[in-house]
Parts: C-alpha cells; sequence; structure tokens
C-alpha cells in the first residue's frame, strides 16, 4: 500500500531562538467571557456612583473605578479579537473536511487519513502545517508549527489494530533526530498501555481513534493539543 507523507523542511523561524521554547497562554472564551461580566458590573456600579451622588461625592473612588473600566475593558477587545480570529482561522483552514466518525476514520486510506489529522485536527486549532510533495520523510509524516513558534513532528497510523511501544520508541527517535520540541502520534485504533506507560516522561503526545473523534469535532482554535 503506497503511503504519503509531507515533506519535512523547517519553516522560517518565526520568534528569536531565546523565545521558542516559550509556550505563549492561549485565551480562554470562558475567561473571557467572565472578564467581560465583571467589565459590564464595574461599569454600571460606576455609571450608578456618578447617577446618584454626582462627579464630586467620592471622585477618587470613581477616578479608580473608571480607569479599572478602561484597562479592563481594552484588555477584554483584544481577547476577543483574538478569539475570533483563531475562529476564523480554524474554519478556513479545515478545507472540505467535516468530522469523522472512528468507523469511517478506519475506512480511509492513509493518504486520505493524514490529510485529514493535517487539516481537519491541527490547522484547525491554529497550527501551522507543512504538507508538500511527496518523500522520504524518515518517520515524519506531517511537521506542524505551534502559535508559540514551536516545532513539533506528527506521526498518523491508519490502524485497526493496537499500536504498541515499539512505534511510540521509533517515533521518539524521530523527534531527536528531527530536533523537533515534541512530537504526536495519531492513529484511528487503539494504543496499548505499554505506549502510553512508555511515553510517561516524555513530550510525546498520545492520540487514539476516538480522542481523534472528540478532537476533530471540537470548535476551531478552542482547545491546545
Amino acid at each position: 500500500m503506497t503511503e504519503h507523507s509531507y515533506a519535512f523542511r523547517l519553516p522560517i523561524p518565526r520568534l528569536d531562538r531565546s523565545l521558542r521554547g516559550l509556550r505563549l497562554p492561549r485565551v480562554q472564551p470562558s475567561a473571557t467571557l467572565l472578564l467581560t461580566l465583571l467589565w459590564g458590573a464595574l461599569y454600571g456600579w460606576l455609571g450608578y456612583r456618578l447617577w446618584a451622588a454626582g462627579l464630586r461625592a467620592g471622585w477618587r473612588f470613581n477616578l479608580l473605578l473608571a480607569v479599572s473600566v478602561i484597562v479592563i475593558g481594552v484588555a477584554i477587545v483584544l481577547a476577543w479579537r483574538s478569539i475570533g480570529e483563531r475562529w476564523l482561522t480554524g474554519y478556513r483552514n479545515s478545507g472540505s473536511w467535516g468530522a469523522l466518525s472512528l468507523r469511517e476514520l478506519q475506512r480511509m486510506d492513509p493518504f486520505a487519513f493524514e490529510e485529514y489529522v493535517a487539516q481537519r485536527l491541527f490547522a484547525r486549532q491554529g497550527y501551522t502545517v507543512l504538507n508538500t510533495q511527496d518523500s522520504k520523510d524518515g518517520g515524519v509524516d506531517i511537521l506542524v508549527t505551534d502559535p508559540a513558534g514551536r516545532q513539533a513532528v506528527v506521526q498518523c497510523k491508519r490502524y485497526r489494530a493496537t499500536v504498541g511501544a515499539a512505534t511510540v520508541r521509533e517515533l521518539y527517535g524521530t523527534m531527536i533526530h528531527a530536533g523537533a520540541a515534541r512530537a504526536f502520534l495519531v492513529t484511528s485504533s487503539g494504543i496499548s498501555r505499554d505506549a502510553r506507560k512508555w511515553v510517561a516522561d516524555k513530550p510525546i503526545t498520545l492520540i487514539d481513534g476516538k480522542r481523534l473523534v472528540a478532537l476533530t469535532r471540537a470548535a476551531p482554535g478552542m482547545i491546545e493539543l
């Protein structure tokens, strides 16, 4: 069976070398919503104080409230803008792929499975995906870069049988050889207990079939892999 892979070519660094290992926090909609409610409460309180007592009564406290409203308001605008951009990016990068069931994933050919993982999972969640021509990739199926500029290798296994520890050991060697910060193993099947135990202290994320289905149904740009 012909295997399809993506060319392994390092992208142009987007961050300074000293910052590549830094993982930037991702703004969460729930936290932003709470901050928005807090801003509304402060704004309402300030308005009530001004209406009930006028400008001069407690003006120092009113000034503090006004500054807080302005600062929090700016933060809210930037946060919602970031969330909106992630949503738009995710939808644009999802291509024509809809979320598939586990049975549908297991029926895919390896080429389609890799393309699905690249676009529906990684690109949709804000990762930069390098997917060029077929080549000998040395075990790298997809090369992705997260929003913080960290590079990771991805190996896709469109299997029905359980993925064992030997596979993740090979992936770890591939990650070291490629100089990547982390690695992902994505499969349409299950992953053995030995494999999970072996990667417990290593920067390798295992995504089995059931988890893949759940992740690809999540809103674009809203989860961290």
